[in-house]
Formats: C-alpha cells, structure tokens, sequence
C-alpha cells in the first residue's frame, strides 16, 4: 500500500451498531413480556455479522439490504423471524436455509442482487415469498420445491431451462424474465400459477406434447422472445382461464395482408387482453372474418384439387 492511500478497514456489526438498529416494541412470542421486535442496518456497508445478534431472539422483522455480508449463520438463532430483508450483500448459497430446525416462522425472505448460483433445497415450513432476482443462478436441478410457496422471483439469473422449477403447489405468481431459457416447457406440479412472466428469454416455438400444465394460468408474459410463428400459438388455448398474454416485441410472422393481432385472434379468438391492450369486438370480428375467408379459400382450392385429380385419372382411363 502506498503511503497516500489510506487502509480500509471492514465494517463489524457489532452490540452499539444494533441498538442503533432496533424499533418497535411489542410482546415477545410467548406473550410474557417485551421486546424488540424490529431490526433496520440498511445500507450500513457492514461486511462481519456478530454473535451478539443471538441476544434478541424476539426480533421478528430484519433488514439488511445493502450490505457486504457473506456469512450470515448467526441470523439462524433468530427463531421467531418473520421477513427478512438481504438483498444486495455478498450471499452466495442457500445452505443455511436448508435446516428442519431453523427459521420456522420465516414468510418472507428477500435475496436479490447477492452472489448465488444454484437454487437448492430451501427447508422454511412457512416461507410464502422468495426473492432471488438478479444472482447468477444458473440451474434448480437439485431444488425440491416448497408446499407453502406463493411467490417466486428468479428474473434476472441464468437459467436456461425451467427444469427442476417442481412440486410448488401453492405457487400462484412465477417470475423468470431476463434468463436464458428457450423452451416453454417444465413446472412440474405447479398447477395453482397464476401469473407467468417470461419476458427477454430465447423460447421460439411451443410443443403439445411438453407445455406444462397450468389449469388456473391468467397472465403470461412473452414480450421479447424469439417468436416467429403465430401458428404454434394456438396450443395456448389449453390454458382456458387466459386473459392477459403479452407477446411485444418478438419477431411474429404476420400475413401480408393483416396485423399480428389480427393474426394472434384467429388462433387465440377468446384472448381478452392482448399486448396490454384491451381485445375489442371489432377486432375480434375482423379476425373472424378474415379466419372465415381463409376458410372459404382453402376449401375452394381443396376442391379445385380434387376435379383436378379426377380429370386426371379419367383422361388416363380413357
């Protein structure tokens, strides 16, 4: 170090920096006396966790979001947490949360923006809300899902697949915009999802016999796919219960002669709302008609296909 640059030394949660943390007072779990129940260091650049932490095991609400931690096993002594907040820090696994024994009143848990790479098995019997958007996440081949999940946010990783996104059947709301996932395929036992956001993928096409199976799906999100064949959008009319599809943005073959909504309605005549717009009845006549008229042609011309093939074989009797 040269003598004009000063040492930087490492910020450590220490016993004075977590008074200064603590608010709201309340009745401890069993209800027998008081104590804090809040801990705020947001932004504090703190990078060591400490063993004092441990003394206030009534905390309920923790957040650390814009910290340096790396370590955070001591936040494991804390049996009554409720939503906790470590966003932006340094985290890059999920193992301390893979514990029968711990965290058994955590609903909550918010750890976008840290240094994780895998989604792995998360233990938390009452977790409803998991936050993992911008990690390096990368695959969920060893994850084996959660019972009480409601919310997951994955936006943002490297995922190339949906694989292992499995066994959630409380899941109502899936975020994977921003990956790198190229088939429409996966999310095994994961019936009760409502809303799908897929936004900025690789997916081009969908296959029948691989769409997952989504009975309760309302809102799917494809904006910024590579999308080229309206056709194969029509295997989304399985999903009965969709009312809202975004397809902005991605490189759809019109016919030359209509619109890409024109196009989406006469494979998706019942979409509601298409591209954040309201389906209008004019635009669903005009694709019934323009659907009508292709009809019209192609039965024409299947006629004219067979007088043609009659004459033929008669010519070659005679």
């Amino acid at each position: 170090m040269s003598s004009g640059e000063e040492e930087v030394v490492p910020k450590v949660l220490n016993l004075e920096v977590i008074k200064r943390g603590l608010s709201q007072v309340g009745r401890s779990f069993d209800g027998s006396s008081y104590a804090f129940l809040k801990l705020d260091l947001q932004n504090k650049q703190i990078e060591t966790t400490c063993e004092d932490l441990s003394k206030y095991q009534h905390l309920r609400y923790v957040n650390f979001n814009g910290n340096n931690f790396q370590n955070i096993e001591v936040l494991s002594k804390l049996p009554f947490l409720v939503r906790l907040d470590l966003k932006g820090n340094r985290i890059s696994n999920l193992e301390v949360f893979n514990k029968e024994e711990t965290f058994g009143y955590l609903q909550q848990l918010d750890l976008s923006e840290n240094s994780i790479r895998a989604l792995t098995p998360i233990k938390l019997p009452k977790l409803t809300k998991l936050s993992l958007s911008k990690n390096e996440i990368s695959s969920a081949d060893n994850f084996e899902g959660h019972d009480k999940l409601e919310f997951l946010d994955l936006r943002g990783n490297r995922l190339s697949s949906m694989k292992g996104l499995k066994s959630m059947p409380n899941l109502t709301e899936l975020y994977l915009a921003e990956n790198n996932i190229l088939a429409f395929e996966g999310l095994q036992e994961t019936s009760s999802i409502k809303t799908l956001h897929l936004r900025k993928n690789g997916i081009t096409s969908f296959e029948d016999e691989k769409l997952p199976e989504l009975p309760e799906l309302t809102y799917l999100n494809l904006r910024e796919n590579e999308l080229t064949e309206v056709s194969s959008l029509g295997l989304l009319k399985r999903y009965s219960k969709l009312s809202k599809l975004n397809l902005l943005d991605c490189p759809l073959n019109a016919d030359p002669s209509g619109s890409v909504k024109k196009e989406v309605l006469i494979v998706l005549p019942g979409i509601p709302y298409l591209n954040k717009e309201e389906v209008t009845q004019e635009d669903r006549e005009e694709a019934y008609e323009e659907a009508k008229e292709r009809h019209r042609l192609e039965e024409e011309a299947k006629k004219e296909a067979e007088r043609a093939a009659q004459e033929a074989e008669e010519e070659q009797d005679s």
